[in-house]
């Protein structure tokens, strides 16, 4: 069990290293003169770094024996989760209105596939961690799922910036890439015997995700998110 703990913490790394990739070339390296960002983007990476350092310092503090330590860190999330998922939807609704008169409204509109799926997938898995909070293992499976989300805005834009690959072809490979991990873990759990019902949810919510990716074109889509747009942007 500690080395699933451990290995949890290197996997979130790997994550972070991704993250990191992707988002250099239009962030990082503007700092500390950033151009065209707003408060609110800066605020949502703050947010979700902190979530992912809490990840890796959340499991090695189990592997060392630092269990009452690792529930009064765990505490932070009670607060830090909400207001990420606050900040997820308003770095989509700021990037909404700030790509209005520069992309087609088919584009922006397609994007909102993005932006929703990410704040409400995060909600989703912030919420069953909480939930079986006492249940280590589903609690350690949601809260690796949260930690699973940063790879396709990080990873994505890596291909993106790196390699040239169009933003639809990036996405739907760090789909397939968090389908494939989940699917492998999911496969594990079952082979195992352990609970596999954690792994079976986050895999049908990033599926539903991956989906939604594919129709963004589609007519059912785009009547959609334009009625999303106008509600709640």
């Amino acid at each position: 069990m500690l080395k699933i703990y451990r290995n949890t913490s290197i996997f979130i790394i790997l994550v972070i290293i991704g993250v990191q990739w992707g988002f250099y070339q239009n962030y990082t390296r503007e700092f500390p003169n950033f151009i065209d960002k707003t408060y609110i983007i800066h605020i949502h990476g703050a947010l979700l770094m902190s979530w992912l350092v809490l990840l890796i310092v959340q499991p090695l503090l189990i592997t060392t024996g630092r269990t009452q330590l690792h529930r009064t860190i765990g505490n932070v999330s009670y607060l830090l989760g909400p207001l990420i998922i606050i900040f997820l939807f308003l770095v989509g609704k700021d990037g909404y209105w700030r790509l209005i008169g520069k992309l087609p409204e088919h584009d922006i509109l397609a994007f909102i596939v993005l932006d929703s799926r990410g704040f409400i997938s995060f909600a989703i898995f912030w919420a069953l961690a909480m939930l079986y909070r006492k249940d280590s293992a589903a609690h350690m499976r949601y809260m690796i799922a949260t930690g699973m989300l940063a790879i396709g805005p990080g990873v994505g834009r890596g291909l993106i910036n790196s390699f040239g690959v169009e933003i639809g072809t990036a996405l739907t490979i760090t789909d397939l890439i968090n389908l494939a991990i989940v699917g492998f873990l999911l496969g594990y759990d079952i082979y195992k015997e352990k609970n596999y019902k954690p792994y079976l949810v986050v895999f049908i919510v990033f599926l539903i995700g991956a989906f939604l990716w594919q129709v963004r074109d589609s007519d059912a889509w785009q009547s959609f998110a334009k009625s999303y747009a106008a509600i709640f942007y």
